[in-house]
Order: C-alpha cells, then sequence, then structure tokens
C-alpha cells in the first residue's frame, strides 16, 4: 500500500475507533515525520514509498519515484506544457515538480479529497512555484470518485464550463498564474471567466489510484472523457501514468483481502479481482479500451529501499518497516502503468 496505507498500520488502535465514521487513513499522520529536514533546503511533504535506487534518504527517494513517473510519461509521448492533472497529489510536492520542469503546463489541476493537503498545497505553491511561467493552477478538493449528479465542478466532468455552475463551488480553491495574482484564498467564487482548459494531455496518479472506488476499472473509464483524443493534425494523444499495487499472484484470503479493505480504504476487488502478471495486466487495459498500454515493475527500486528507511527509524516505525519487508517476500509487486485511450 501507500506510505500512508502503511503508516496506518502504527495507529491501527484509532483506526478501529474511528473507521466507521469513514475517516481516511491519509488524515491520522504528518508527512513530516518522514521528511528529514536537509540543512540549508525547504521542509518537504512528500508521501510515496519512493524510489531507493542511490540514496538512503526518504524525500530524495520519494521525489525520485515522482521524478520517474514523470519520465516514463515523456517515454510515452507527453511533451510538456498543455494540460495537466494530477490525482491524489498529498501536500503538493508533486504539483511543484510538474511547475519546476523544463516545459511546465498551460493548466494544472490538482485533485484530492482532503481539505488539509488543497491547504498545505496552496501554501507549498504560494511559498515555493516558480516566479515566471504562465501556468493557470487550480486546486479542488474532491473524491477522486466522479459523481455527475453532484459534481458539476469536478475536473473529470468534460462538460464543466458548460454546465452553468457560473464558477460558484466550494470544492475550488485555488486559481493563479503569471498572469493574475490569487483570484480568491478561501472557499468562495473563483471565476475563471469563459475558458474552459482543453482535455488533458497528462493525467498523473502517483501511489493512490487503488485507493479509488469503485475499482481500477471503473475509476480508469472516468478519465476517458478528459483525456485528449490527439485526432487533430499535430496534435498529441493525451497520456495516462500511475503506480499501482498488485497482490501476490496465488491471491489473497478472503479475511484478510477485508482487513485491508475495511482499515486501509481498498476497494475489494483492487485486492480480489486482479490481474496474476504483467501481461495480463496489460490485457486487461487492451480490452477495456485503452492503447499502447506499457506497465512495469519497480518493485526492487521500492520495496526494500521503503523498509530498510522505516526499520532504521526504531519504535512503531520498525514494525511499520517490518510489514513492507513482509509484503515484498509474500510477492506483492509495485507497478508502473501507462496508457492512452483507444
Amino acid at each position: 500500500m501507500a506510505v500512508y496505507s502503511f503508516v496506518a498500520l502504527a495507529f491501527l488502535p484509532l483506526i478501529i475507533l474511528l473507521a466507521p465514521y469513514y475517516i481516511e487513513p491519509y488524515q491520522l499522520w504528518d508527512p513530516i515525520s518522514l521528511n528529514d529536514k536537509v540543512q540549508g533546503e525547504r521542509q518537504t511533504r512528500w508521501c510515496n514509498m519512493g524510489w531507493w535506487e542511490d540514496t538512503d534518504s526518504f524525500p530524495v527517494a520519494a521525489k525520485s519515484l515522482a521524478e520517474k513517473l514523470l519520465d516514463f510519461a515523456r517515454e510515452g509521448g507527453y511533451t510538456g506544457g498543455g494540460n495537466v492533472l494530477d490525482i491524489g497529489h498529498g501536500a503538493g510536492e508533486s504539483l511543484l515538480l510538474h511547475l519546476n520542469s523544463s516545459n511546465p503546463p498551460k493548466h494544472l489541476h490538482g485533485l484530492t479529497s482532503l481539505s488539509s493537503d488543497t491547504k498545505s498545497t496552496r501554501q507549498l505553491i504560494d511559498g515555493h512555484a516558480p516566479e515566471t511561467g504562465h501556468t493557470r493552477v487550480e486546486l479542488f478538493t474532491y473524491s477522486a470518485q466522479y459523481n455527475p449528479s453532484k459534481h458539476l465542478d469536478h475536473p473529470l466532468n468534460n462538460m464543466k464550463g458548460f454546465m452553468g455552475e457560473g464558477g460558484q463551488s466550494q470544492h475550488r480553491q485555488h486559481a493563479y498564474s503569471d498572469e493574475d495574482e490569487l483570484i480568491e484564498e478561501n472557499n468562495s467564487q473563483l471565476t475563471l471567466g469563459d475558458e474552459k482548459p482543453p482535455p488533458y494531455d497528462l493525467i498523473y496518479i502517483l501511489d493512490s489510484i487503488y485507493h479509488y472506488p469503485p475499482s481500477l476499472i471503473p475509476f480508469l473509464n472516468t478519465l476517458k472523457p478528459v483525456l485528449r483524443q490527439g485526432e487533430g493534425e499535430g496534435e498529441g494523444e493525451g497520456v495516462v501514468v500511475y503506480t499501482d499495487i498488485l497482490p501476490p499472484k496465488e491471491g489473497l484470503a478472503s479475511w484478510k483481502a477485508w482487513f485491508i479493505s475495511y482499515f486501509l480504504s481498498v476497494p475489494l476487488p483492487n485486492l480480489l479481482d486482479r490481474p496474476k502478471s504483467l501481461d495480463q495486466y496489460k490485457e486487461l487495459l487492451e480490452k477495456e479500451g485503452w492503447k499502447d498500454v506499457e506497465v512495469q515493475d519497480w518493485s526492487a527500486g521500492v520495496w526494500r529501499g521503503f523498509a530498510g528507511d522505516l526499520m532504521a527509524r526504531g519504535g512503531k516505525w520498525d514494525k511499520v518497516g517490518k510489514t513492507v519487508q513482509r509484503v515484498e517476500k509474500d510477492g506483492w509487486r509495485f507497478v508502473a502503468v501507462r496508457a492512452k485511450k483507444n
């Protein structure tokens, strides 16, 4: 599971108490607890499991994984610029990564289910985003599961801007660019005039997709309407990239699947009804209308380094690290996926 989910194991008694009230595991800790401060650099709030080649530093590894996924998108045809949607961005470090790239997006949308993450992201971008450039940034606080009957301003609504909502939303938190200052800092009206961003050139999901209801394939289908088709001359096709976690090939016992689903907020189908190999994973997406599908196993660069870092911290972290170590031993796989809509 994501770093948040593994950390949740350390707070299991509290989760058991609060689970009936649907408290997300992500709300139970501050990522600063893992992001060791580097002298002379700002405090980071990364919250993924990290890519541990040539480093034993959590924030370095976490940034490396985010960069590796962005490079994976470029290998699939994303050239930078354009319109980007980052889903499940946590405290906003990955959004800053997009903004600091050599060819930053024209529009950058961030989607998270936690208002605390939206607040942290707003503060991060206000304080550390590049001073030059022309990126239009908007932050949305919604569930990743788009409900067309009530989420008119949701970034997965391909009719957003044509539904008559007039820019009014308590969920759209922040919009600004180099040309205009912060429009509004509170949860009130944030108007972009008549401008409606074109479809997304990149949808980027780092270390969170397995949490999204109802399950992987239905969620991926909600991305298709807002992803660029690329039919025009010289127009590139939109790319989806994400990291996922696959249970062991032999599957999970029902009680284990239920435990993980209930306490770590993972839909049961994402634990019980999963491809047994990378080839099967690719075939599943192709059958569901995706093309140019690439699935890579990144487990070797993730599990061992992440487990070692946690165990070296001692205390409750040692127990969490040993859980990650067991995850690797049992055959869970950390994979990266890239696809375009057919």
